[in-house]
């Protein structure tokens, strides 16, 4: 019987397969930005510049019930997919999706600044990805557990989202929210004027 405070690593291979679609995602993200050439890689770097440059002006602010929404809803699509059986092709493909996301905004700073584009990247993405993406895999794994025994017929049974689990990936989501609207923008500004 599974108790609320399971972990998802107890789940088998859950974990690990999502895991790893996050991980091929974050790879194809990274070649693609890496490969990315001629008109498109000027356009890209004139688009990046500017927004550095709009940044160090304190003019790049985002709203915040917009940001919230983005990482609430890729919550909602794991905890529905995890729901049925097409969880169990969904959830990975959520995973790889999410991944090639972070790792292609990552490498598209990283290609037109090289190595000092890292510190924007990790103002825009990765002090955010800290917290949301822990919430995607809490709410993703019991969903992929669930929905592979639903595909293969075991019913119901096994590791479902508890509410505690639930109240945590939320917190998790609105704190990585309030980082990208209030602290992102800050740490942008000191990247902007290192990398401009």
């Amino acid at each position: 019987m599974a108790n609320k405070w399971d972990w998802p690593w107890a789940a088998g291979g859950a974990l690990p397969a999502l895991g790893l679609s996050f991980l091929l995602g974050g790879l194809a993200g990274a070649l693609m930005a890496a490969l990315a050439g001629g008109e498109g890689a000027r356009q890209l770097s004139a688009y990046l510049s500017d927004y550095l440059i709009l940044a160090g002006q304190e003019g790049a602010a985002a709203r915040f019930w917009p940001m919230l929404w983005g990482r609430l809803r890729d919550l909602l699509i794991a905890l529905i997919l995890g729901m049925t059986a097409l969880g169990a092709v969904g959830l990975p493909v959520l995973f790889a999706a999410r991944g090639f996301l972070f790792a292609f905004s990552v490498g598209c700073f990283c290609r037109v600044f090289g190595g000092a584009g890292l510190f924007p990247a990790f103002a825009l993405f990765g002090l955010s990805a800290l917290l949301w993406t822990p919430a995607l895999f809490l709410a993703g794994v019991p969903g992929m557990t669930r929905a592979r025994r639903l595909m293969t017929g075991g019913g119901q049974s096994g590791p479902g989202v508890s509410w505690a689990l639930l109240a945590l990936c939320g917190g998790l989501a609105l704190a990585a929210a309030l980082t990208e609207r209030w602290v992102a923008p800050v740490l942008l500004r000191a990247a902007a004027r290192v990398v401009l």
